[in-house]
């Protein structure tokens, strides 16, 4: 079409969050301006070669590593704290090779969500920024993309305090999956009859995608207790790893099976407590998270990008620790400040768990934090920057 708008979108593929937010944006361009906008999507893996792609490969296997906690990810924290955001030193030029030489052949309009990028081209194209969490540690602050999308006033100060201008910043509402947005209300009504009928609860169970050593262990320890007080849990791994292999070792499961769709989440559950949802990839996890969210009553996770379903849709969170990386003990002290979740700190807390939950349920508490957690944000983030992105591209 002559009046189609091109954009290219720039994944680094490292982690789930800075990717989880293109993906959503990139959904909802095809979802509702297919045709006016056409989108390039790319990845640094693919554009890189020779020392820039072995370079990229260690920094993924750097964040892995860091991101499992222990003493590498003291370290990992030590080099983020320490690495300057505007850089573009010597390391940073090889890592652009690629990037910058597909760039001076596609000069469109470039959207990233990983604060890195913005150094190496901001020279060549007009750079869209997109952070898609409450938490802003200091870390993710960079002055040169054109616009820079974040999803509330808070976020917007904490930016605006570092020198970043007004005119640049521009407020979306939480980044919340499209599907999840759609049925938000009729959702969080069947859970709040749940919470407040006394029935037995399910909750979701997520670590992150390098699955620390520690939050597998706590995650372990509270399904294999979860059942003596009539609960149920649902649990996501990805196939073949840690978590997969350590609830294997422990627990009976019943496995998921996506072509077996039910509405009534106890059928899920017929010999065991628990019901395992393998998956290959984030794309694969983030449909069945899609697909069995209305049964969820609750969720335990890392405080990191589905620190937006507490805030937003109203489903209460329980923080595994150790809080790790930049984002988590930000996120963690805005979910406590807005009292909608509590933590489990440690193990004697994991093992405590299914009585705890038991005297939240009895006590009201965990519909107060479904209600506290519903309506405070905006929820539509995806379709605000898609709209923006179309008027200003």
């Amino acid at each position: 079409m002559a009046d189609e708008k091109k954009l290219n979108i720039l994944f680094t593929d490292i982690g789930r969050g800075h990717p989880f937010y293109l993906d959503g944006i990139c959904e909802e361009i095809e979802r509702k301006y297919s045709g006016r906008i056409c989108i390039n999507i790319i990845n640094v893996f693919d554009l890189s070669a020779g020392l820039s792609l072995l370079l990229w490969k260690l920094i993924r296997f750097i964040y892995k590593r860091g991101s499992q906690g222990g003493l590498f990810g003291k370290i990992y924290s030590v080099i983020r704290k320490n690495k300057k955001t505007d850089s573009f030193g010597f390391v940073e030029k090889i890592l652009a090779r690629g990037i910058r030489d597909y760039l001076k052949k596609n000069r469109y309009p470039t959207l990233v969500a990983h604060p890195m990028l913005i150094p190496m081209i901001s020279d060549l194209v007009d750079l869209y920024y997109q952070h898609g969490e409450l938490a802003v540690p200091d870390t993710v602050v960079v002055k040169a993309a054109k616009k820079i999308f974040v999803p509330d006033d808070n976020a917007k100060r904490r930016f605006c305090r570092k020198g970043i201008g007004e005119s640049s910043l521009i407020i979306t509402g939480l980044c919340i999956e499209q599907k999840l947005q759609e049925n938000a209300e009729m959702m969080f009504k069947k859970r709040l009859e749940r919470l407040n009928s006394g029935m037995e609860l399910t909750g979701a169970f997520f670590s992150s995608g390098a699955e620390p050593i520690e939050h597998v262990r706590k995650i372990v320890r509270i399904l294999a207790l979860l059942g003596e007080k009539g609960h149920k849990g649902i649990v996501f791994c990805k196939s073949g790893g840690r978590l997969e292999k350590t609830i294997r070792n422990n627990i009976s499961v019943e496995i998921f099976n996506s072509r077996e769709i039910k509405n009534d989440s106890t059928r899920y559950f017929n010999n065991s407590t628990v019901l395992m949802v393998l998956y290959k990839g984030r794309k694969e996890e983030d449909r069945y998270t899609e697909i069995l969210f209305r049964h969820f009553d609750y969720f335990v996770s890392p405080s990191h990008e589905r620190t937006n379903w507490a805030l937003g849709l109203g489903l209460p969170m329980f923080i595994l620790h150790p809080l790790i990386g930049p984002f988590s003990p930000i996120n963690r002290d805005i979910l406590v400040e807005n009292d909608v979740a509590y933590e489990i700190s440690d193990d004697k807390t994991a093992d405590r768990f299914a009585e705890s939950l038991r005297q939240l349920s009895i006590n009201g508490d965990l519909v107060r934090m479904a209600k506290n957690g519903y309506g405070r944000f905006r929820i539509s983030g995806f379709e605000t920057i898609v709209r923006k992105l179309y008027l200003t591209v």
